[in-house]
């Protein structure tokens, strides 16, 4: 069976830049990817990504995970908006 899949990779530069300043290794999971799976069936897809800040967010770093809270509110709006 072939199902079709698209990856997306959404990168902004001043988004980076907020969680970048508070931590570089940040950057090792920036930009965020998004994965958009057909089901097998054929009816419908499957969304899949990660939250930025479970990514980002290795140590206790409250500026970080503040910034990557706010990158996953957004990446939460943009998926709800691709599912419905």
């Amino acid at each position: 069976m072939h199902r079709k899949v698209v990856r997306w990779i959404f990168g902004n530069p001043v988004i980076a830049y907020t969680m970048l300043r508070h931590d570089i290794a940040a950057g090792l999971f920036a930009p965020v990817e998004l994965l958009l799976i057909e089901n097998e069936s054929g009816d419908g897809t499957i969304l899949i990504y990660d939250l930025p800040s479970s990514l980002m967010v290795t140590e206790d770093n409250p500026p970080l995970l503040k910034a990557a809270e706010a990158l996953d509110h957004k990446f939460a709006e943009l998926a709800e908006r691709v599912v419905n």
